[in-house]
């Protein structure tokens, strides 16, 4: 083995070849300044160790084994040429976040990353595996800078990869498992410009914490074989979601894990036929103005469900000021901006109305005393106006 300790300045001029035929070289940088010219290649057919120096990378530079990061700063901020891995396998790693201008992985090759990679210009997966540990793998480029051919990314510890959006902009997280033999990928499109993750967990979700059975009523049965997670690192939040699935997939409903420590539907939610555009994920559960917390991660799961309504209207409520059951609930409504509430006393009298009921403005029965309320609810769902009608019991101590 031929090992190349660098210090110093390193120019790559014209093709450099480090070894030939069944000869192989690391490259341990320790402080050399590497230039890569625009027509230049730097093939390395080992590992590469960098502990100090930096690289001006404007051509190419090929490696065939691990890459091992001891420091935050490789490449210089005006690189804007390739890295090219082309291992059946290999480990990221090191103490220091390594950011290529351009990462490429070549062939069929399996790919861990133990430490945090960082993309600026462009990601090309090919027909690789990408395994994220407890890392993250973040795309900065928020315009076209995902290429793929077979490649995805699956995720075996809390790492998630993350990718820059421009608002209105749909962006795909393609996901997947080799323990399943699955991939489940993601499409998000956020309404301002945001850095959002994605992970794929191919195990039941409560093992992580998150209990299949902590469940609202209406959900029957949750999948413990696999499930998502969302995160919204920056931004507004606000994002139209697709998770796409297998057309054979039993599942007909999307649930996520709530503030409530629950799993509960995700609302609204439609189902598309998506055969034209990824092979073998002909289905996917498409939501609208789904919500996500900064910094908080958001498990989502396929489920079964009852053929209850999407409304959990309560019968009572206490505006007593103790900050439970204060207001009169609809649950979900939110979920369903066209709608207007009337509410009556006993004796028919108009004491509440509102167009737009939801959760900002939930009823807190302060212009009334406690008795027996009767509610006309009209929402507007799937396109038609449906009509909920019924009690309240309003206490007040």
């Amino acid at each position: 083995m031929i090992m190349k300790k660098l210090s110093g300045i390193f120019l790559v001029a014209a093709i450099l070849l480090i070894g030939g035929g069944n000869v192989f070289a690391q490259l341990v940088n320790n402080g050399a300044k590497i230039f890569i010219d625009q027509n230049a290649l730097l093939y390395v057919g080992d590992k590469v160790i960098h502990n100090y120096g930096s690289i001006l990378n404007n051509g190419e530079m090929i490696v065939e084994g691990d890459w091992v990061n001891n420091r935050m700063a490789v490449f210089a901020l005006e690189s804007n040429g390739k890295v090219i891995f082309t291992a059946k396998r290999a480990t990221f790693s090191g103490a220091g976040t390594t950011s290529f201008p351009r990462l490429v992985f070549s062939g069929l090759g399996i790919f861990d990353i133990k430490s945090n990679v960082d993309v600026r210009l462009s990601l090309d997966l090919g027909d690789a595996e990408v395994q994220l540990d407890d890392s993250q793998l973040h795309l900065d480029n928020s315009g076209s800078g995902l290429f793929r051919n077979k490649g995805f990314i699956s995720t075996l510890g809390s790492g998630q990869f993350v990718r820059h959006m421009d608002a209105g902009q749909e962006y795909i997280f393609p996901l997947g498992s080799s323990k399943l033999g699955i991939m489940r990928f993601v499409a998000l499109k956020s309404k301002d410009a945001s850095v959002i993750g994605a992970s794929f967990y191919d195990k039941d979700p409560s093992v992580d914490g998150y209990s299949r059975f902590s469940k609202e009523n209406a959900i029957v049965g949750i999948n413990d074989s696999y499930y998502h997670v969302l995160k919204n690192w920056k931004g507004g939040g606000a994002v139209d979601v697709s998770f796409y699935t297998s057309g054979t997939e039993k599942y007909t409903a999307l649930v996520n894990w709530t503030t409530k420590s629950t799993w509960d539907r995700v609302f609204p939610v439609s189902t598309q036929d998506n055969s034209s555009f990824f092979p073998g994920l002909s289905k996917s559960f498409f939501s609208q103005g789904v919500k996500l917390m900064t910094g908080v991660d958001v498990p989502f799961a396929f489920a079964e469900v009852t053929n209850a309504g999407p409304l959990e209207i309560y019968n009572a409520f206490s505006p007593d000021g103790d900050g439970k059951n204060d207001t009169w609930e609809v649950k979900n409504i939110d979920a369903f901006p066209d709608n207007d509430l009337k509410i009556f006393d006993r004796s028919g009298n108009l004491v509440y109305r509102v167009g737009g009921y939801n959760s900002s403005k939930y009823w807190d029965g302060q212009n009334a005393v406690s008795g027996t309320y009767f509610y006309v609810l009209r929402v507007k769902i799937d396109g038609k106006d449906q009509f909920f009608k019924g009690s309240i019991t309003m206490v007040k101590n």
